[in-house]
């Protein structure tokens, strides 16, 4: 399994001049967590359902 956003190392980052936008950017990987939750959560009530 991949690793999950690290809120407190993204600020350090951030803060040190890391881009936040961009394919490197901090909302780059905030954003595919969110996404990939919402996806799991999303199958996981499909399958529950049947």
């Amino acid at each position: 399994m991949e690793k999950k956003f690290n809120f407190e190392k993204e600020l350090e980052d951030l803060l040190s001049g890391k881009k936040l936008t961009g394919k490197d950017g901090i909302l780059s990987s905030l954003i595919k967590e969110l996404v990939e939750t919402a996806l799991e959560a999303e199958i996981s009530m499909h399958l529950n359902a049947e």
